[in-house]
């Protein structure tokens, strides 16, 4: 994505698309803006449209102002959604229930929205704070099926919340009678309910960019209103339910005052727990809805607006919405793609569509006044279905075309839990539990995965070449070294998994090799395990090495922070109190391997040979070992000391009678082969004339004897029979090499 600036104008911007745009919106957003109000308020039965219609007009008027003025993306949008919604429902149905609220009295109406007031504005100052603290950006790492579960449970509440107008029951008897309730249902309003969610699929489907909602309404509150204007009194359509005279009030900053009078404080007192969980769900529900209506807007305009600043702004709506008695909002995606799609561009767009809105709710209420509520309900119930996940959609595709597999169960299993638990015991315990089995999941998931690969040193042995004798007695050993290659962060949550693979391991298992390089993080008990793991390995004779540890770099400096020592590499003692670790996976090994063929065959450990005895020289009698030794200079090189190095000409051959020497590359530290006793070196750049292709360098104090260019002549004209036999040695020696690298590439492809 693009660095673009927030406030930069979309192409194509003109004064004409951004009115197109705002009337766009207004017609997508007019049937939502009725059907909030009913969501929130409904409990309030005759006198929730009066309240709910004023407080959602309030809401998309005020508060979508306000975030147009201070929101940072290109079109900055507010309005109330289902979730917020049904947050302000179950607020308005827990003062309900108190006996001491005279609902039906002006004064006890008015303390009961002061009390929604409060805690719209309670939400908003929360939401500011979530801003402040910068959590739009955490907002972003929810799972995924928790966030799929909780939108879904939202669908499932806002078609619990439309039953009755659905059924044509009279509004809060299902709370008051229950089940008996239904008994009084309308065949007609479910009727008509089913056939606008019909028409909302049908206009969507039919005219993909005109607004399905709109058109629904307008068509089927149309038919009905025409159907009951004819009907006999007494009659099925007589009898259907309608949203009734409306009067929606100027606003007025006085919400709250109310609350101002102290007989009042008990009854605040008393509910104030659940009012703060309800502003508190306001501000989580509302920062995660608007994070990620944000961030599909953003990918959709190429933008890179702040999430924290747009949380600034959606927690000021809800404050400027709250004191006028208003509505909670969030960031509104729909708001923005109508605008988008009738052509606006620039942030004129969306203060335009505030007052376009203004003026529908005004001059155009006559006409929302006769709608049935069973048309209402039907629209909502169609836009119930538009919220279910589209992610859980596809996960039950996949699963009907038979892929079982755990993940994608798993991720199922979370998805359901979660919406059942929304649906039973609210959003909040939802989003909760739906954290928790996620997080379980996941150390779950990390507990399983920490173990990369499991193989033994006989499928990847070192570098090291040894003798040919002493390959052979070394190879039916390699498979009593085991190798565990570990990825991803070994921390609590799976640490104890090193201890169940120790279990597994084979009874005559001599070293265990653990390879970090790809851990990124080892906290206090994944250090704590390995220093565990090293002292029950011991006490059955088992040699733990960790590999991919350089002292210096992170993962040394990890387990010495968390009191972890370090033993030397050629420590002997079984029960050491320290790890033996090791700077790559290979001289770990190789440094098994040396353990082993201690252990098992200590006469094949690599030793210093006598100069007549190494391969090179196999085959000559005593008069021509005795010639070519006056050709040969012995040379003592020091631990660490460089033989010689890349790029120089290779002017000699080396023969090793003791000591180690490794080929490596100089400028990353790679081990390409280390020498035993015994074995020659550097020949292909004396026969072939080309320069060293890496540095020989002494891994201990090594004696070596070196047969140069200049001599190899003479012993040519002079020894013709002498310098067959060495090319011949040094023919066969250059095959085994070459068998050796064509095994060791087999292994790697496999």
């Amino acid at each position: 994505m693009s660095a673009v600036s927030p406030t930069a104008t979309l192409p194509g911007a003109s004064w004409r698309g951004d009115l197109l745009g705002a009337l766009n919106a207004t017609a997508a957003m007019l049937p939502f803006v009725v059907s909030y109000g009913f969501i929130a308020y409904g409990a309030l039965g005759a006198s929730a449209a009066q309240a709910g219609l004023t407080a959602s007009v309030i809401a998309v008027v005020l508060g979508g102002a306000v975030m147009a003025a201070l929101g940072g993306s290109r079109l900055p949008s507010a309005s109330p959604s289902a979730s917020s919604c049904l947050i302000v429902a179950a607020a308005v149905l827990g003062l309900l229930r108190d006996p001491a609220l005279p609902v039906h009295s002006p004064a006890g109406s008015a303390l009961l929205l002061a009390c929604v007031a409060l805690v719209v504005v309670a939400g908003g100052l929360l939401t500011m704070l979530l801003g402040t603290l910068k959590a739009g950006s955490l907002v972003r790492f929810v799972p995924q099926p928790v966030l799929a579960g909780l939108m879904n449970g939202v669908a499932i509440l806002l078609v619990l919340s439309q039953l009755e107008p659905m059924l044509g029951l009279a509004p809060g008897s299902l709370t008051r009678d229950g089940l008996r309730a239904v008994m009084a249902w309308q065949p007609a309003a479910l009727a008509i309910a089913l056939a606008t969610v019909a028409a909302v699929a049908l206009a969507a489907w039919r005219w993909p960019r005109a607004p399905a909602p709109l058109v629904a309404l307008v068509v089927a509150g149309l038919a009905v209103w025409l159907w009951q204007s004819n009907a006999a009194p007494g009659s099925a359509a007589a009898a259907l339910q309608r949203i009734g005279e409306l009067d929606v009030e100027l606003p007025r900053p006085d919400a709250l005052m109310p609350l101002a009078d102290t007989r009042t404080w008990a009854l605040l007192a008393r509910h104030f727990p659940a009012l703060a969980f309800n502003a508190l769900l306001i501000a989580v529900i509302g920062a995660l809805e608007s994070v990620m209506n944000l961030s599909a807007v953003q990918q959709r305009l190429d933008d890179r607006s702040d999430p924290n600043r747009e949380l600034l702004a959606v927690g000021a709506a809800n404050v400027v919405s709250g004191l006028f008695g208003g509505l909670p909002v969030v960031y509104m995606r729909l708001r923005v793609i109508a605008t988008l799609n009738g052509g606006g561009r620039r942030r004129a767009a969306m203060w335009l569509g505030c007052l376009l809105l203004a003026l529908t709710f005004t001059i155009g209420l006559p006409l929302v006044e006769p709608l049935s509520t069973a048309v209402i309900a039907g629209v909502v119930v169609a836009l119930a279905w538009t919220l279910v996940d589209r992610w859980t959609r596809q996960l039950v595709a996949h699963w009907w075309r038979g892929d079982h597999s755990a993940d994608l169960r798993r991720s199922l299993i979370i998805v359901v839990v979660v919406s059942v638990v929304m649906v039973v015991w609210g959003i909040g315990a939802g989003a909760v539990i739906g954290v928790l089995l996620a997080a379980v999941s996941f150390i779950r998931t990390l507990n399983r995965q920490v173990v990369r690969n499991r193989y033994s040193a006989a499928d990847f042995p070192s570098r090291r070449v040894y003798e040919t004798r002493d390959e052979a007695a070394l190879a039916p050993l390699r498979s009593r070294i085991r190798v565990l290659e570990l990825e991803g962060a070994l921390f609590f949550g799976n640490a104890d998994r090193l201890a169940q693979e120790a279990e597994g391991l084979a009874s005559d298992t001599l070293d265990l090799v653990v390879d970090l390089r790809r851990i990124s993080t080892i906290d206090a008990s994944g250090a704590v395990a390995l220093a565990q793991l090293g002292q029950r390995l011991g006490g059955r004779g088992i040699r733990l090495r960790l590999a991919g540890v350089r002292p210096s770099e992170r993962h040394a400096r990890a387990l010495l922070a968390h009191g972890i020592a370090f033993a030397a590499p050629d420590d002997r003692s079984v029960q050491s109190s320290g790890l033996r670790v090791y700077q790559d996976l290979d001289r770990a090994i190789e440094a098994a391997e040396l353990h082993v063929l201690a252990a098992a065959a200590p006469e094949h450990l690599p030793r210093a040979v006598a100069l007549a005895d190494c391969r090179v020289l196999a085959g000559l009698d005593s008069m021509q070992l005795a010639t070519l030794s006056r050709h040969l200079r012995e040379r003592r090189l020091a631990a660490g000391e460089r033989l010689f190095g890349e790029g120089e000409p290779g002017l000699s051959l080396y023969v090793l009678t003791e000591g180690s020497i490794s080929v490596v590359d100089p400028r990353r530290g790679q081990r390409f082969a280390t020498l035993s006793p015994g074995m020659c070196f550097g020949e292909t750049a004396l026969l072939d004339g080309g320069g060293r292709s890496a540095d020989a360098v002494a891994d201990v104090a090594s004696v070596v004897h070196e047969l140069t260019k200049d001599a190899l002549g003479p012993l040519q004209r002079d020894e013709p029979e002498l310098a067959a036999q060495l090319y011949w040695n040094l023919a066969q020696h250059l095959s085994e090499r070459l068998r050796a690298a064509s095994s060791a590439w087999r292994r790697e492809a496999n």
